[in-house]
């Protein structure tokens, strides 16, 4: 039955007010993302990533032959593959297998099972499957044994127990809180255990065609043990791994370490073709003193196939399973994985559930994404997660608050009477985004001028909450010469629909803009990057028909004000008192514009010197409609933002993206913190000549 909403919002929130976990979290999510870009600084990552995603790409075209090609050619060396078209049959599989060499144990005897970590044996839930057959199934990584003996899941894709601190992994093994007494008492713990082991079970990393060689990368040299010293060795993975040769294999390798771990390489790297010793040496000798006698590649589909078959889904079967697109998920580090994701977690979990899992279990944890784009940023494949993940989300349950929203939102003069009625009171609510008493729309001074035209789009957000960025872009335009034209039957671009799943809504308000602004006059100018990316880059997906001689004229005012800067240096009186400005990345200019330098550059052209906030959480938290879905989750990600401001001892925030603004300047407000949250255009129009 599908968990209900208020139970997964309880487990939100639990997760929100605990201490403990949220500094484990922190922690952990900033270390990884700071020793990934140190490990980065040596090696070109989008040469990388472009050569991987290419060969990537390739072995999918040619899955089939792969898999016929690898089943040869383990098999020439004794090898053994068995096909798994579900989660099911490859449970079934491996059981038979396990029960098969457990045959030969004296009668009574307890057969165990060592495992090295395996997200495809977690996704199969192959452990309680194996223990109904009773046998004993020990977890060999660290993680994973804390996880298996605190009988919970894997709360990341390569570190499982990243919710846990040193002193909660000490109760679990009853020693001392430090790193090295619970080292000690896991290898302590697990030795006997791997000598006795029957049967020991791996995943594998990659599965080379051309040699019939699975590929291990691990830190803990447990893989070792569990793949040489039971007589039977099963690896359980996707097709997905599937790699045509050696030169693939190895460019992985490039990419794996230097995503996941923030190393050039990891402690252990083990290439197994076969299995060790021939099945047919005399059975006398010592049971896993020689190595396995078996070993069986049991390759699993579970939903791979379909997800190959769909265009929008394919690139995610490139994934690599480094984890790094978890590691730069700002809502993942506020939750942790347990809330965020159902088996597999983070931005590629919320993907890859509804194919092996059904679209129910990973809807809810679905609206956490906040649709920043940074784990496909730092994502070693770029693979496109924020498409993906908002193609499930059209599927999934939609809240009533948000179903509230859209409905007002698609109205456009129903929202302008109850936006007018309410902005009187917004302002009793100090932690809460403010409407403005008076629009953008009814200020606005159509300039008179006689120059070049210029249209302004405001956004439903300028127009309604922040209305001095559309006062400022009017006045610098008007500055410049431009004769400025604002049609008001406009409104909404479409994003704040189309990010809650309604894709249809979101087309319907796009092609609302371009009939506004159809017989508009000159460049289109917006003080919104996002609304600029949405409707320029975005809006065809939705399913929007769009006007080419619309999309033609749109600027981002970024862009737009850096050009009349230098141009027209005499536009500003850049030599008055120089104010030290935290400039704010907004997630859509950053990462789906690739605007970095550019607003930094207006800023001191305009005569301001420019701080970059130290990064904590790659997100202020607004995300359109997830704020108001989420607002614990939003303002958690908006505190950790006024933290990083506040070290740079700027009294003065700014970024060109009224999403960001208002919600920044809320939180602010609610912390009772003395700072001023301003739009780039403000800046400008402030040191005007």
């Amino acid at each position: 039955m599908p968990e209900t909403r208020g139970h997964f919002s309880r487990r939100v929130n639990r997760a929100l007010d605990d201490p403990s976990l949220q500094q484990a979290l922190v922690h952990a999510m900033t270390g990884l993302r700071a020793r990934r870009n140190a490990a980065f600084e040596s090696f070109d990552f989008e040469k990388g990533r472009a050569d991987l995603k290419r060969r990537r790409q390739a072995n999918l075209d040619r899955l089939p032959e792969l898999l016929e090609q690898f089943t040869s050619r383990l098999e020439a060396v004794g090898g053994k593959v068995h096909l798994a078209k579900d989660a099911a049959e490859a449970r079934e599989i491996i059981g038979q297998l396990c029960w098969n060499a457990g045959s030969s144990l004296p009668r009574g005897m307890r057969m165990v099972v060592t495992k090295v970590k395996s997200m495809a044996g977690e996704e199969i839930e192959l452990n309680p499957y194996l223990e109904r057959l009773g046998m004993e199934v020990v977890e060999t990584d660290l993680g994973e044994r804390m996880v298996q003996l605190t009988h919970t899941h894997p709360s990341h894709l390569i570190a499982p127990a990243i919710h846990l601190t040193k002193e909660d992994a000490a109760n679990v093994f009853d020693t001392e809180p430090t790193v090295e007494a619970i080292q000690r008492h896991a290898r302590e713990s697990l030795r006997k255990k791997f000598i006795d082991a029957t049967v020991g079970i791996s995943g594998a990393n990659m599965a080379i065609a051309e040699t019939g060689t699975i590929v291990l990368v691990t830190n803990e040299g447990n893989a070792d043990l569990t793949t040489t010293l039971p007589p039977v060795h099963i690896a359980l993975f996707g097709i997905d791994k599937l790699v045509a040769t050696l030169d693939d294999a190895v460019a992985v390798l490039r990419m794996l370490p230097r995503s996941g771990t923030g190393q050039v390489m990891t402690s252990y790297v083990n290439w197994i073709t076969g299995p060790s010793r021939s099945a047919d040496i005399e059975q006398s000798l010592t049971i896993g003193v020689h190595g396995p006698s078996e070993m069986h590649c049991v390759i699993l589909d579970n939903g791979r196939e379909k997800m190959l078959a769909d265009p929008i889904f394919r690139d995610a079967m490139t994934c690599i399973r480094c984890g790094a697109c978890s590691n730069a998920c700002p809502p993942f580090m506020a939750v942790s994985g347990h809330q965020f994701g159902y088996i597999y977690n983070g931005p590629i979990g919320l993907v890859l559930t509804p194919f092996h899992h059904g679209l129910d279990k990973a809807d809810l944890p679905n609206t956490l994404c906040v649709q920043c784009n940074a784990c496909q940023e730092i994502c070693p494949v770029d693979i496109p997660l924020p498409r993906q993940i908002l193609e499930h989300r059209r599927a999934g349950r939609k809240s009533l608050r948000k179903r509230a929203v859209l409905g007002v939102w698609e109205r456009p003069k129903l929202a302008d009477r109850l936006m007018r009625a309410a902005a009187p009171f917004s302002a009793l609510a100090p932690g809460t985004p403010r409407l403005a008493r008076s629009p953008f729309r009814d200020q606005v001074q159509t300039s008179g001028v006689d120059g070049e035209p210029l249209t302004i789009f405001a956004s439903c957000l300028v127009d309604r909450m922040w209305p001095r960025a559309g006062v400022a872009l009017e006045r610098i335009a008007s500055a410049a010469g431009f004769k400025v034209g604002f049609p008001k039957e406009q409104w909404c671009c479409g994003l704040i629909a189309a990010n809650a799943g309604e894709f249809k809504a979101g087309a319907a308000l796009s092609e609302q803009t371009t009939v506004a602004l159809r017989d508009s006059k000159g460049l289109i100018v917006t003080p919104s990057a996002s609304c600029f990316g949405a409707y320029t880059m975005d809006a065809a997906d939705w399913g929007a028909v769009g006007d080419e001689s619309v999309r033609s004229r749109f600027r981002d005012s970024t862009r737009f004000a850096l050009q009349l800067l230098e141009t027209n240096p005499n536009l500003v009186d850049s030599g008055r008192m120089s104010l030290k400005i935290a400039y704010h990345d907004s997630c859509q200019t950053l990462r789906q514009l690739g605007l970095k330098s550019e607003p930094r550059r207006v800023l001191e052209l305009a005569g301001y010197e420019v701080v970059d906030i130290p990064d904590i959480a790659n997100c202020c938290g607004f995300g359109g409609s997830f704020s108001l879905e989420w607002p614990r989750v939003a303002d958690r990600l908006a505190e950790w933002k006024l933290d990083a401001i506040a070290k740079t001892g700027c009294a003065v925030v700014a970024s060109d993206n009224p999403g960001c603004l208002m919600h920044v300047a809320a939180a602010a407000r609610k912390r009772h913190m003395n700072l001023r949250v301003a739009h780039v255009l403000e800046l400008v129009a402030e040191h005007l000549a």
